[in-house]
């Protein structure tokens, strides 16, 4: 059975330095845009090798910063097989009028933000809160970087605002390990009732656990296949090769039954970003 893929989480680099320079947004800089560059163009054609529909271009906080330029280009220069989802740092006094041209002026169908403070700090923040309103006017799902430990701020947010869609990265790094009754991961799972938030499995959440078949189908059952989606976080994590990250995605999800497997490899980002062809 043939099944569309669309890949909810990717990152794409410029060769161009000088029109998109490299300003790292979020802690030092990171060696895999420079080990591994993919540019949009590069990334379209493994994708379609790949058999992969659509790619979500994520802004890469650890390369080009706050500055979503590069993303949204690309996605206006190959409609409906790309979206861009620029991000917004919201304790700049700029951020609200910033999203607003992304989006009204630049294509953008997502911004990602992080929590005020850094990784120690809460998700549900005023500055937060006033991205995630500015969102919801624009029409457009709120796209949450998160560790672990900052979960459980994460359920403020999404209730204060039942009317915008939140999509959650990685899972939130939540603690997979162990067995498959997945016991450490309560904060993530505690989540399954805010209705309005949907889940990424991206290719480093699959490899967290000893058992990705069995997450994918717990999540499934906690969530509910329409909001969950998969990413391969693509070239950030570059390991073997995106065609693999493809496959462990197809492999993983096998034991779904037809309508949650299309679901979590391309209907949920459908449904999320129609712009998709």
């Amino acid at each position: 059975m043939l099944v569309e893929v669309i890949d909810s989480h990717t990152h794409v680099v410029s060769a161009d330095h000088v029109r998109y320079p490299v300003t790292p947004g979020v802690g030092e800089e990171q060696s895999w845009h420079r080990d591994h560059p993919v540019d949009a163009e590069g990334l379209l054609a493994l994708a379609e090798a790949a058999g992969v529909s659509g790619l979500a271009f994520v802004q890469a906080l650890s390369c080009h910063g706050y500055d979503n330029r590069y993303v949204l280009d690309s996605a206006r220069a190959h409609p409906g097989r790309s979206v861009a989802i620029g991000a917004a740092r919201p304790d700049d006094p700029h951020a609200v009028a910033a999203l607003r041209r992304d989006v009204i002026d630049g294509g953008a169908r997502g911004v990602r933000v992080f929590a005020v403070g850094g990784a120690t700090g809460p998700l549900d923040h005023p500055e937060v809160r006033a991205i995630t309103a500015t969102a919801g006017d624009l029409g457009i799902p709120v796209v949450l970087l998160t560790n672990a430990a900052q979960l459980p701020s994460v359920r403020n947010l999404v209730t204060a605002f039942p009317a915008v869609s939140f999509v959650l990265d990685h899972c939130g790094f939540a603690d997979l390990g162990g067995d498959t009754s997945f016991d450490r991961a309560g904060e993530l799972f505690a989540l399954s009732e805010s209705r309005n938030l949907h889940l990424k499995v991206s290719s480093m959440t699959l490899r967290s656990t000893e058992h990705p078949a069995v997450l994918w189908s717990t999540l499934v059952a906690r969530f509910g296949s329409e909001r969950l989606m998969w990413g391969s976080d693509y070239p950030h994590t570059h390991e073997p090769s995106y065609a693999a990250l493809v496959e462990l995605a197809l492999e993983t999800s096998a034991g779904l039954s037809e309508r949650a497997r299309a679901d979590v490899l391309a209907g949920t980002a459908r449904r999320l970003w129609p712009e998709f062809a």
